[in-house]
Parts: C-alpha cells; sequence; structure tokens
C-alpha cells in the first residue's frame, strides 16, 4: 500500500472504529463519468478472526459472504465510499446470521454511523431536507429514508408510560382541507403521536400509536382540545378515563372572531358608524391592559358607547374576567353571568358563540381544575408550520412526520462514539 494510502487507512481504522476484528485492505481513487472523483475504502476481516453472532453474541466461523457498500463521510472534498464483504455467522445455535458491522448505525443501512450523525446534525440545526442533500451531495429520497429509519429507531426505544396528560390540537400539512393532528404530552412537553386527519377517529390513531411505544390510553387523566365536536366525541371514545379541557386561547378566539363580525356589519350600516369605527379593529379585539393610552381612549370614548362594537367587546372581556376568577364555582356563576348577557342581547354573532360556549361548558370550567391549555401546542404548531415553508411544502405527509419527531420528540438517537462525537443526540 502506497505511503498516502496508508496515512488514509490508518485515518479509517481510528474514525470508523473498526477494532482488532477488521482493518482497511486498500484506498483507490475511481472517476465517474461526467462526474467528480470519488475515494473508495476497502475493508476486511482480519485472518483468523472469528465473528460474533448478532443474536447470541457467540464467536463463531463464517458461513459466507456478501458484497456491500456504504456512503462515509467525504475525505478531502472527495465522495467516499466503503466496501466490505460482510460475512454471516455460522452459529450453531442460532444458524446463520448476518454480522453487524462496526461502523453501522443499524442493519442494512447504507449510511456509515458518521454519515447519519452529519446528517442528523445538520437537520437538527434546522437546516431543509433539500438543502442537507445538496451539502453531503445525495438525493433527497436518500436523504428522507436515512431521517425517516432513524426516526422509527429512536421512537422504537422510547417509553410513554408515563403520559397521563395530553394536548390534542390539529395543524395544516398542505393547501386545501388537508391537516395532521398531533399529541402531546404536555408534562414532558414532546409530540409523542401523529396521524393524518382532524376526524373523530384520529383522537383512536393517536391512542393505537401511543400504545405501541409502551403508554396506555387508560392513563390519560386530562385531555386539553380545541372546540371541534370531533375531538370532543373522539377523546371521549378513545380515552375514556381523562377529563377534558376546553382551550382557553379557542374561546377567547371564538369570541374575538365574533366580535370583529359585529364590527365588520356595524360599519355598513351608515356613514357616521364607519367613521366611528375606521381603523378600530385591534381597539376591540386586544386585552385592555395592551392597549397604548390612545387605544384606550377610542375604546372609552362616549361617542362609541353605544355601539353593538363596543357591546360585544364588553361581553368577550366579561368572559375574559371568568378566567381570572381563583376557584371554579366563582368562574361558573361570572360565565353564567356572561352567557345570559350574550344570549339576551341583541347582537346576533355574539348570541351564535355564545351557544358553542355553552355547549361546552363543563370542558371550560375543567380548566380551573389543572389550569391546564393547549399553549405549548399553539407554539409547536408555529414550528411545524415555519418547517413546511421553509420545505415549500410536503408532497409526502410521512416525511411532515418525520420531520415533527425529529424537531418536536425529544428522541434519544443512537449513541455510537462516532454519533457522540459529532454531537448527533436531541
Amino acid at each position: 500500500m502506497e505511503p498516502q494510502a496508508g496515512m488514509l487507512a490508518g485515518l479509517f481504522e481510528r474514525s470508523m472504529g473498526l477494532g482488532p476484528d477488521w482493518r482497511v485492505e486498500d484506498v483507490w481513487f475511481e472517476q465517474p463519468e461526467g462526474a467528480q472523483a470519488e475515494l473508495h475504502v476497502r475493508v476486511g476481516r482480519v485472518p483468523g478472526r472469528a465473528v460474533e453472532c448478532p443474536s447470541c453474541h457467540a464467536r463463531c466461523g463464517v458461513y459466507d459472504t456478501r458484497e456491500r457498500t456504504w456512503r462515509h463521510l467525504d475525505i478531502w472534498q472527495y465522495r467516499t465510499v466503503v466496501h466490505c464483504a460482510v460475512p454471516r455467522a455460522d452459529c450453531p445455535s442460532c444458524g446463520p446470521r448476518t454480522v453487524r458491522m462496526p461502523w453501522e448505525t443499524r442493519p442494512n443501512s447504507h449510511f456509515t454511523a458518521l454519515f447519519e450523525a452529519q446528517v442528523l446534525v445538520m437537520k437538527l440545526s434546522g437546516m431543509t431536507t433539500s438543502a442537507v442533500a445538496g451539502a453531503v451531495r445525495e438525493s433527497d429520497g436518500r436523504v428522507w429514508r436515512l431521517l425517516s429509519s432513524a426516526v422509527a429507531e429512536a421512537r422504537a426505544a422510547a417509553d410513554y408510560s408515563g403520559v397521563t396528560r395530553v394536548g390534542v390540537d390539529e395543524t395544516a400539512c398542505k393547501r386545501g382541507q388537508s391537516y395532521v393532528t398531533t399529541l402531546v404530552d404536555l408534562d414532558a412537553r414532546r409530540v409523542v403521536a401523529v396521524t393524518s386527519g382532524r376526524d373523530k377517529a384520529s383522537p383512536a390513531r393517536l391512542c393505537d400509536e401511543l400504545e405501541a411505544h409502551g403508554g396506555d390510553r387508560r392513563r390519560i387523566v386530562e385531555a386539553t382540545r380545541d372546540m371541534s365536536l370531533a375531538y370532543s366525541f373522539g377523546i371521549a371514545a378513545a380515552m375514556p378515563n381523562a377529563r377534558q379541557t376546553v382551550d382557553r386561547f379557542h374561546v377567547m378566539q371564538l369570541l374575538a372572531v365574533a366580535t370583529d363580525r359585529v364590527r365588520c356589519r356595524e360599519r355598513g350600516e351608515s356613514a357616521e358608524k364607519r367613521a366611528l369605527l375606521r381603523g378600530t379593529k385591534y381597539v376591540w379585539l386586544r386585552r385592555e391592559g395592551t392597549l397604548s393610552d390612545r387605544q384606550l381612549g377610542v375604546r372609552r370614548d362616549p361617542a362609541r358607547e353605544h355601539l353593538m362594537t363596543a357591546r360585544a367587546c364588553a361581553m368577550t372581556e366579561a368572559v375574559r374576567g371568568a378566567y381570572e376568577c381563583p376557584t371554579r364555582d366563582e368562574a361558573a356563576a361570572e360565565l353564567d353571568r356572561a352567557l345570559s348577557w350574550m344570549m339576551h342581547s341583541n347582537v346576533p354573532e355574539m348570541k351564535v358563540a355564545a351557544r358553542s360556549i355553552r355547549a361546552e361548558r363543563e370542558g371550560v370550567l375543567n380548566y380551573f381544575s389543572a389550569r391546564a391549555t393547549n399553549a405549548f401546542l399553539e407554539g409547536l404548531n408555529s414550528v411545524i408550520q415555519s418547517v413546511r415553508r421553509a420545505a415549500r411544502g410536503f408532497r409526502n405527509v410521512e416525511y411532515l412526520k418525520a420531520e415533527i419527531f425529529l424537531r418536536l420528540g425529544r428522541l434519544d438517537f443512537p449513541t455510537s462514539p462516532q454519533m457522540v462525537a459529532l454531537g448527533a443526540t436531541h
């Protein structure tokens, strides 16, 4: 072996953790037609060394071999490929078994552990898959398969047996009515399951996925959600012991939308009302404590007190005041007064909102038992949408699911010495 090749062989033996059973036999360059030169490394078994059965770990002889290749980290900017005749152990107890290579993260992988670690580190740093594929000079499809396998392996090792408080929420995955529903562990603040759709059967599919990884739907004692009836019925059926809490944010969002509809309708009724309501949208939608002095003066202007929009805003503040109560009983009294006011008013938009809140009264009041909200889920949704925008969308929903678990699943990826060296844990 030439001196330069010998130096490379020593580098490979140390970086790939070959140990005493394997050695670098040859190093050479190839020049594919119309492409950059590639560096190729052949690894072989040290003659006379037994191999380890992957099942019982007994030292055995070799039954036969199969030629395989792996993509490795680029060396000196050369695309690097590892070759090896992979043996099968001639185990008397287990029969022929393919030996696990020291540089593999998982059996039958097409990449070395160092290469996978580099890809995971790049993804966890926020790069899109297309950018990662361009940087490592692989196709998007191969990188996606690598990431999907890494996520599947990490999820198989995850333990969800302690999940007792969850949040359920949906987020768009494509244009149009295309959604995925996420199940989040509110205590560990991690995504534990993702399913396509947002129908009544979605909670059941989420629970099936949870139980496939050690969880138990019967241990779930609290589930937060939005005001969707599909989720209400689905959670009641799929999580029989869970107390359902309607998320505070969605209740206030419902009232804010109703208030804005009142403003839009009223400003078209006359020129006088149009003048009074011009440029005041967020005066009515924001909490009073967040308004500037000028906005506060507009809201409290006696000339605007007769407006239905002002009345709708006051009703919204009355419901908000119920959330400030220290106990459930006090909150129930305040909420009932606010809803009664809305139902007996002459503001039709607020009547519709009041009916929706009355239908979810118990779920709204369950907030005061543990004050659980979907605020963390809404933050996760913003991360998911930023990932979706950066990737210019996902045609394959499974790829989006892999991204969600990579970013938000708090998974522990395999920690081989090579991967620890690059910091590929999350």
